[in-house]
């Protein structure tokens, strides 16, 4: 079962006309001298991934469109349900905790960071 950002991205593909251009590739680039079937596959694999890669390096929307793509292929088919689960025997490294701290340090100064700013902006159009 194919998940709506992954057929998200296969639209976007299809509407930015990246299957036709991938087929052209495919179709007019001569194959290396002594290429069988699956080499040719291969080698066409690899150079579209290449290029939507660099595509995707180009257009930050489509960049989006493919990370949240990818995202949910890991989460649907590479990380298990089971890693997900809290494990009561789980004992977390000082270092681990350390820095799950420092984390929620900076999320929470980012947060009052932003509240001042937000705060201060408000206060400046309030002037006008």
């Amino acid at each position: 079962m194919k998940s709506d950002a992954l057929n998200h991205f296969k639209d976007e593909m299809e509407k930015r006309g990246l299957f036709r251009k991938i087929q052209v590739c495919a179709n007019l680039i001569p194959p290396p001298p002594g290429a069988d079937g699956e080499t040719l596959i291969e080698l066409h694999r690899s150079a579209a991934k290449i290029a939507i890669r660099n595509y995707a390096e180009h257009h930050e929307d489509f960049c989006d469109v493919m990370a949240e793509a990818a995202i949910d292929h890991l989460l649907n088919t590479v990380l298990s349900d089971d890693l997900f689960i809290p494990n009561g025997g789980f004992s977390p490294t000082k270092e681990e905790v350390d820095n799950m701290n420092r984390a929620k340090e900076t999320a929470d100064k980012a947060a009052k960071m932003l509240d001042t700013l937000f705060g201060g902006l408000a206060d400046l159009l309030k002037t006008f």
